[in-house]
């Protein structure tokens, strides 16, 4: 005669990853057998995509972010817009948008406008250049950027920043 099993789901904070998981739990014969399925309850992490046109801003940028955010990269205006227009199609939402003003191909206040085209996604410009109050005005009253930064700027405040943003 084979012995009683009895199965079931129990679900709990796991403290080596921090994420919620699921286990199957099997008794035989007094025996519980545990297995685990990491990703069953597992949160998605928001993303983020940046857009400077210099390769050590990039990787900086996303050495910042990526420990909390998917990241995707983009080092002109035309490949940050074609990539933006992609996700999207696809269904997937960008939830911040990491904008330099000054690309090599397109401006960023012009990247910001093609961008919000398309939905509502936040938007932080930064430049290592001075731009003019009236146009950053323009841009944040228009609801094109929530937010603008100067370069150089401690890699703290942008953390913060895109928390307090997403």
């Amino acid at each position: 005669m084979r012995p009683y099993i009895e199965s079931y789901i129990t679900v709990h904070p796991h403290i080596e990853c921090g994420t919620w998981k699921s286990c199957e739990v099997d008794k035989m014969d007094n025996i519980q057998k545990l297995t685990y399925n990491h990703n069953k309850f597992a949160t998605k992490k928001k993303t983020v995509m940046i857009c400077d046109n210099e390769p050590d801003v990039l990787l900086s940028f996303e050495l910042t972010l990526k420990s909390k955010y998917d990241i995707i990269m983009a080092n002109s205006g035309e490949e940050c817009i074609e990539k933006y227009i992609e996700e999207i199609n696809r269904g997937n939402k960008i939830d911040l948008l990491l904008l330099d003003y000054k690309l090599g191909d397109i401006m960023g206040d012009t990247v910001a406008r093609k961008i919000k085209e398309y939905s509502g996604t936040k938007i932080i410009l930064n430049s290592a250049y001075n731009i003019a109050d009236v146009i950053v005005k323009e841009l944040e009253n228009g609801n094109y950027i929530s937010k603008y930064l100067q370069k150089p700027f401690e890699t703290n405040r942008l953390t913060d920043l895109v928390g307090e943003i997403v």
